[in-house]
């Protein structure tokens, strides 16, 4: 595969550039380099243990062991086991080969039951014994062992056996159609009996814990979650509609109603509950109040007591600051025999919220706290602060001196689903964040996977503490998504968004158009250091909005009026991805030629190329390299790079993929120098991070050099829940 041969601005830097060496790598042959591997956003790297993202469901049994279910789990860890702070391991068995999580789990001494979903994903899996048939799917309960959670507890008429799925341990509950979303959404089982909530038929049902088969079921009128109340009976809370509140049913185990329903009407967003050791009711707000409500259960209504946590949770004073109580999203809550309280939280708005907690229930105290909060995000560091790192959601604290994995703190939450309901984080899926610093103000630029458009937030410390106050946006056409959001939008075309009157809110009037028409075919954002917007179009040339600064309400302005656009590089079929360096006028650009193209859709293309004096100059190319891939490698996992990202005096390039042929591992980072692009060397994950998920964003790398002289780049890790960070010294 022939490199792209250099083209130089003149004879002088031609010699220049020969002295240093081959700027060219068509293959991987660059030495590994010495690096720490660490991770931002989970409390383990994910070699051996990671916390799984989002989790909807626990169960607590009385020592303190918690099972967990999460109906998505990137890495196949839809249910775990957790034990005093510890993940002691996963079930299994749960993603993949039809095979995916739900929203209920109980257990026994003996046995766990998981709910789970199990499809033919399309009607490839065939075998009437393990999926269901073409066009349905199957809700129902997977049975396991307590002693290996891992394995089959098979029974009689049990599903499962072909591919990678448990040989008939899953009991369906319900054959639905595919688009069906009405998952089990309570399970809980005692010595004997296992009872299960069928929200298609409105019934709970009840099957022998031994046999699986099943015994007795009974109507309810609203299902919801279920536990085993301290006497044996079955409770379960009736979920809210238009004009009723949430209650709590009590029934006996032959579904005899005995006491309900009993209408929580101080709680409007009730979600979940469980009982404590001494057999008090506990019930979860998930709304404003963002509380866990202890109730006395009187013969005929339920006392409220004493609340727990922090009114507002999260968006308690200062808003978004994390701390003790302060809840963010509830999903679920369970007791053990010695009163500990464990919590579930899942703040977020587009994947990786979890946040597991131990608390005394009578002292309140924090006994411990695991956190898996990042899912297709990056990071990035704050320009005017280096103990600043942002993801699209949250917000860390950086001190390096602490051990690998323990750098990043989680200090915020930057959401007020409350205040600001038309975020646009809450309507388009978001990932991966830029800081930057725009008239000594922090402004953060959000993306989304595919680069359609590009979010702008401004902070207010003293009215809105950490929260990110949606600010503007860039739309490169008419924004179509399930609710009708934004409001006011134009008709049709490329637009920009600026918050005039500062209320977060997308107001008539506030809009910018470009003519009514689409923008190009692009995905390349950029926000240099300058607070500049770039576009790289794919085919029609390079964009630039310069920066108006800051208007009254301090929002950084942009407009059309003043956009200015470059030709297209004749270097280039393409153009993807783009850096521009506002303080040496020097551009960076990644793209595809006809002979060197990106082997899958998304990622960038292999092609490299520096110009000098872009916007002063002449935008003469100083140099252009083919980097190294993988040719014929096709689909996600293709070997080829993702973007890339400059610091200091060096390029970093993230990978998309392993090749066993060329030796290159998940989580690999080329790196190159930016005076003439020759290879410097590679960092890969350590054995404390093991193998690395798949680049799924297009701006999945952010590299910055510290002051200390200590390289840190950051890539997406979907596979763990977590960013993984590399930190290089020394180089040259």
């Amino acid at each position: 595969m022939p490199p792209v041969p250099f083209r130089p601005v003149a004879e002088s830097a031609l010699s220049l550039l020969l002295m240093a060496g081959p700027a060219s790598a068509a293959e991987f042959t660059s030495p590994a380099l010495p690096a720490v591997s660490s991770w931002i956003g989970n409390s383990y790297g994910g070699a051996q243990k990671w916390v799984q993202q989002d989790i909807a469901a626990i169960t607590v049994t009385p020592d303190g062991t918690v099972f967990t279910n999460v109906e998505w789990e990137e890495g196949g860890g839809n249910v775990g086991e957790y034990r005093d702070g510890e993940l002691i391991g996963y079930a299994g068995h749960t993603h993949g080969w039809g095979n995916g999580g739900g929203k209920a789990v109980a257990a026994n001494s003996k046995y766990l039951f998981i709910a789970m979903c199990v499809s033919n994903e399309g009607g490839g899996l065939v075998d009437p014994g393990t999926w269901p048939p073409k066009g349905k799917k199957w809700y129902g309960i997977s049975r396991r062992p307590r002693s290996d959670i891992r394995s089959a507890a098979p029974f009689p008429g049990g599903k499962g056996g072909k591919g990678d799925t448990l040989n008939e341990s899953f009991l369906v509950i319900a054959e639905v159609a595919d688009d069906d979303s009405n998952p089990i959404t309570g399970i809980c089982a005692d010595e004997s009996r296992v009872y299960v909530v069928a929200p298609q038929e409105r019934r709970i049902k009840v099957f022998d814990c031994e046999t699986m088969q099943q015994l007795n079921s009974w109507e309810v009128e609203r299902t919801g979650p279920l536990t085993l109340g301290p006497t044996g009976k079955v409770w379960m809370m009736s979920g809210r509609t238009k004009d009723l509140y949430a209650g709590l049913e009590a029934f006996t185990p032959e579904g005899k109603t005995a006491g309900g329903p009993q209408l929580i009407s101080t709680i409007p967003d009730a979600r979940a509950f469980c009982f404590d050791a001494e057999g008090r009711p506990l019930v979860v707000e998930d709304g404003p109040g963002e509380q866990i409500h202890p109730f006395h259960i009187d013969p005929r209504t339920l006392v409220a007591q004493r609340k727990i946590g922090a009114e507002g949770g999260i968006l308690a004073p200062v808003p978004g600051i994390f701390a003790d109580k302060k809840f963010n999203h509830i999903t679920a809550i369970g007791c053990d025999a010695k009163d500990r309280l464990y919590v579930a939280q899942d703040g977020q708005s587009g994947g990786g919220g979890t946040v597991l907690e131990c608390y005394d229930l009578k002292s309140q105290a924090l006994l411990w706290r695991l956190v898996g909060l990042t899912f297709v995000d990056m990071a990035d560091f704050d320009p005017g602060d280096e103990t600043g790192v942002y993801t699209k959601e949250e917000h860390f604290r950086f001190d390096p001196s602490k051990p690998p994995g323990k750098e990043a703190s989680y200090h915020a939450f930057t959401l007020n689903r409350v205040k600001y309901p038309e975020d646009p984080r809450l309507h388009i899926w978001s990932g991966g964040a830029w800081l930057r610093r725009i008239g000594g103000q922090r402004v953060l630029f959000v993306n989304d996977m595919n680069g359609e458009h590009l979010q702008v937030y401004r902070f207010a410390p003293e009215s809105d503490g950490e929260i990110a106050i949606p600010s503007g946006l860039f739309a490169k056409k008419h924004v179509k998504v399930k609710t009708e959001w934004p409001p006011h939008q134009p008709e049709k075309g490329e637009w920009i968004w600026r918050d005039a009157d500062g209320n977060g809110a997308f107001d008539e009037g506030e809009f910018t158009a470009n003519g009514g028409d689409d923008a190009p075919s692009a995905q390349g954002w950029w926000v240099d250091a300058a607070g500049n917007v770039w576009l790289a179009t794919e085919k029609d040339g390079i964009r630039l909005f310069p920066s108006q600064g800051l208007d009254p309400k301090e929002n950084p302005r942009w407009d059309f009026a003043t956009i200015q656009s470059f030709p297209h590089p004749a270097e280039f079929q393409e153009v993807k991805r783009l850096r521009y360096d506002p303080a040496t006028d020097t551009m960076y650009l990644g793209g595809s030629t006809a002979e060197d193209k990106n082997q899958h859709w998304k990622p960038m293309g292999p092609v490299l190329a520096r110009y000098d004096h872009w916007l002063k100059g002449e935008r003469k190319c100083a140099w252009t390299v083919t980097l190294p891939y993988v040719k014929g490698s096709s689909g996600h996992e293709s070997c080829e790079p993702m973007g890339f990202d400059v610091a200091g005096d060096f390029i970093f390039v993230p990978y998309t993929g392993a090749s066993k042929s060329a030796g290159v591992c998940t989580g690999r980072v080329e790196i190159f120098r930016t005076r003439d692009g020759s290879a410097v060397g590679h960092v890969e994950p350590g054995p404390e991070i093991g193998e690395v998920g798949l680049q799924d964003l297009r701006e999945t790398v952010s590299a910055r050099l510290g002051k200390d002289g200590e390289y840190r780049v950051m890539i997406e890790d979907d596979y763990k829940s977590k960013v993984v960070l590399y930190r290089i010294k020394g180089l040259k």
